[in-house]
């Protein structure tokens, strides 16, 4: 019913924590000097100046910076799942969400390019989702088959980012700060977080983050869904951001979102919902799909979606599980769809197969890879 007006909130909200605004407003450069979140670095003739970075945004990031600072980059090493070039440092396009030999060799570039800095040098280094699987060195005696196997249960496992990212760190040589034991020079890290709290020690599973570097948060779901909020506040008769720490399983995520849309839904006419986090799915069929689809579905089956209200789940990085999508709309007039297509919404749930669900009924939410990540959007309207 207002899927246009869905599309147009969770693209205000992304559109704020996109490398070119994230950049912008916190790397400049006047004549020699470089400043870094407010931190100014002087370049003199014996240093030198580098950009590195690693995640789904690492390229974005990296290319706006080279757009800022030009010629003053005298190299770096960047890893993403983009594909491109950059003028000034290199970059190299790995695996995501699970580790690969493009991993390891994106590892071993990324480790020699951060070791080739002196003492006078300095770098910025762009953190951002995604990194954990982007580039790995497993601990000696761990072969890539180990490490993928490891990695593969622990995805379709339901556990949360945080156990995930400490299992990973455990079982690596370059995470839970070890990378930066490789680099002698200054410099700072830009952080795009996607994870709930902002946790320094979970993000990309921490390759930087040992106390030696000043680590800053520059974009995390609150920013985005603050942006949200602005823009529908004059559109309803009330927005409200419930929470930026959605950390639970679907089934409960569910239940929480259902019992808000009933309260507000009994006390204004109109309203704009928005929840951020991260739900957890426990994969039980061969289905396509991902977290945001299951919840879509989920509160499909549930008895809070009435004539006016209208739902968008989706991933803020354009992916979600084995999927084109990166969430799913829900609204009224979806049932008597199902009922003519005689779909089966129990069994696609079952199957984990809620993409497949979505799209026979023209409800999936594709955007493509959106080169940032901050977690999920839930987004819900009452018009």
């Amino acid at each position: 019913m207002y899927k246009k007006e869905l599309e147009k909130i969770y693209n205000k909200a992304l559109r704020k924590v996109k490398a070119v605004s994230l950049i912008k407003d916190n790397v400049s450069v006047l004549e020699n000097v470089i400043t870094l979140v407010g931190n100014d670095y002087v370049l003199n003739n014996n240093s030198r100046f580098f950009v590195f970075g690693v995640g789904k945004a690492a390229f974005d990031m990296a290319k706006e910076c080279e757009a800022i600072l030009k010629d003053k980059i005298a190299g770096g090493v960047v890893i993403s799942t983009s594909v491109g070039k950059l003028k000034y440092a290199k970059h190299f396009t790995s695996t995501h969400p699970l580790v690969s030999d493009k991993s390891i060799e994106a590892a071993e570039m990324l480790i020699n390019g951060v070791s080739e800095l002196t003492e006078n040098d300095v770098f910025v280094f762009l953190l951002s989702g995604g990194a954990s699987a982007m580039i790995e060195k497993p601990i000696n005696g761990l072969t890539l088959d180990d490490f993928t196997k490891i990695s593969a249960a622990l995805l379709t496992s339901g556990i949360d980012i945080k156990a995930l990212n400490t299992v990973r760190k455990s079982i690596s040589e370059i995470k839970g700060g070890k990378l930066a034991n490789y680099i002698k020079a200054k410099g700072e890290v830009l952080v795009l977080s996607d994870v709930i709290g902002d946790d320094l020690h979970t993000i990309g599973s921490a390759p930087m983050n040992n106390g030696k570097f000043p680590h800053h948060i520059i974009g995390n779901n609150e920013i985005a869904l603050q942006e949200a909020k602005m823009y529908m506040n004059s559109k309803v008769e009330k927005t409200e951001i419930i929470t930026t720490t959605l950390e639970m399983s679907s089934e409960k995520a569910t239940e929480f979102i259902c019992d808000e849309i009933k309260k507000y839904d009994e006390q204004y006419n109109s309203f704009c919902l928005l929840f951020g986090g991260e739900t957890t799915t426990v994969v039980t069929g061969d289905g396509y799909g991902g977290r945001n689809q299951e919840l879509a579905l989920r509160l499909l089956l549930s008895d809070c979606i009435n004539q006016k209200i209208t739902v968008l789940s989706a991933g803020s990085d354009g992916i979600d599980g084995r999927s084109k999508a990166t969430g799913a709309f829900v609204d009224y007039d979806i049932y008597e769809l199902i009922k003519k297509k005689k779909l089966d919404p129990q069994a696609s749930l079952k199957n984990s197969d809620s993409n497949t669900f979505f799209k026979e009924l023209g409800y999936d939410f594709v955007t493509g890879i959106s080169g940032t990540n901050v977690m999920d959007f839930i987004i819900i309207i009452k018009k």
